[in-house]
């Protein structure tokens, strides 16, 4: 037999666990499942396979996309709709063969899990096969259902490569402009383990003198509307802390911190972290007193 529980009892348990779903939907979730294998853990070329996102509805969906260690940070390219849902197919082929890093963004949110996987050759069980490579860069040689093959990864930064969605990324140019120069060094220091102690060191120049403001400024037109991890987060306030550590070098015109604390504003909005947030004042505080 149930206890008699009283109705204010009732509610003092139901409200809490009404107002966990909201919270609970809040949380962007990603899946890549293997649709022509559905039962594999593994991806091949010819493989078809599905990307599905569930969240709350009509938020924009981006993708930061890694190939053999070269990263495109993607424009909005869909929204969750109305049911929260978004999703997109293709097929791996066999210029995606290599290493894949995917960081989803949904509503200014990173969608859980970052997705990391390999594309690999479709060999023969059993069958003779020849690999070999250079650091992240590899080739394989083996025996398939279509004869032998050779698969290659992209072999440097020129080399073009096609995001999850299948848009072509470009390869770099030979030459850089000094801005995009400038946004190469900060992805690199932005992905380094946190802390980073190389961005303590950072003094990136232009024809005028130390770079101020326009860090900030690089820093948002290299992610775009893509959201940064907690790691990369605090890798940036230290680069934003150390771009302003000796104001007297930066030209007049850039010393003034205006665009950057914009954009700190906006990075404390997208994350729910008590911490996070705290550090990000910190260095609001920082700018604003030098």
């Amino acid at each position: 037999m149930f206890a008699k529980v009283g109705w204010a009892t009732w509610m003092g348990w139901l409200i809490p666990f009404l107002t966990a779903f909201p919270v609970a939907a809040q949380v962007p979730l990603v899946r890549l499942a293997n649709v022509s294998r559905p039962f594999s853990r593994d991806f091949q070329i010819g493989d078809r396979f599905e990307i599905l996102i569930t969240a709350s509805p009509n938020q924009p969906v981006s993708v930061r996309t890694t190939m053999q260690g070269r990263t495109d940070w993607g424009p909005i390219i869909g929204s969750t709709g109305n049911t929260g849902r978004w999703s997109t197919t293709g097929q791996f082929e066999k210029r995606d063969f290599g290493d894949w890093k995917e960081v989803w963004t949904v509503g200014g949110k990173i969608a859980n899990p970052v997705l990391q996987y390999s594309v690999e050759a479709p060999c023969l069980p059993g069958g003779h096969a020849l690999m070999g490579g250079s650091g992240p860069n590899t080739f394989m040689s083996c025996e398939t259902s279509e004869g032998t093959q050779t698969f290659v990864s992209p072999w440097n930064s020129g080399s073009p490569f096609r995001t999850p969605d299948g848009r072509v990324v470009p390869g770099r140019p030979d030459s850089m402009t000094p801005d995009q120069y400038h946004m190469q060094i900060l992805e690199y220091l932005m992905s380094g383990p946190a802390p980073n102690p190389e961005a303590t060191h950072i003094n990136l120049q232009s024809s005028h003198g130390k770079l101020g403001d326009e860090v900030g400024e690089l820093i948002q037109q290299l992610i775009g509307v893509n959201a940064l991890s907690e790691s990369e987060t605090r890798n940036v306030l230290s680069i934003i802390r150390a771009t302003f550590q000796h104001p007297e070098m930066i030209p007049e015109s850039s010393r003034s911190p205006a665009q950057t604390l914009l954009w700190l504003q906006h990075l404390a909005d997208q994350t729910d972290q008590a911490s996070l947030k705290q550090e990000i004042a910190g260095t609001v505080a920082y700018l604003e007193k030098q």
